[in-house]
C-alpha cells in the first residue's frame, strides 16, 4: 500500500477521530449516496460522491475528481480514508 494510502473503509470508522489522527488523515473521500451530518467530517477536507451501489453505476466518470482530491491530500502530507 502505497504511503499515506489508506484502505477502503465503512462511514463508522470517520468516528474514530484519534485513530485518524494518529494515521495522519487529512481527507476523507465518501463514495455514497445518503444524507451525511458534515460535522462528522470535521476538521477533514471532506468529498462526496453520490452513486448508487448498483451493478451499472458508472463510476469511471468521477475519477478525474477523485484522483485530484486523493493526490491532494498526499501531496499536502496527509493521508485518504476513502469509504462507502
Amino acid at each position: 500500500m502505497r504511503e499515506g494510502c489508506s484502505p477502503c473503509l465503512s462511514l463508522f470508522t470517520v468516528r474514530r477521530k484519534g485513530t485518524l489522527k494518529n494515521a495522519n488523515i487529512t481527507h476523507v473521500l465518501s463514495v455514497l449516496r445518503m444524507p451525511l451530518d458534515e460535522q462528522l467530517f470535521s476538521p477533514y477536507r471532506h468529498m462526496v460522491v453520490e452513486v448508487d451501489d448498483v451493478d451499472d453505476e458508472n463510476l469511471l466518470e468521477h475519477f478525474p475528481a477523485t484522483n485530484r482530491f486523493i493526490q491532494d491530500g498526499l501531496d499536502s502530507g496527509g493521508g485518504v480514508l476513502v469509504h462507502w
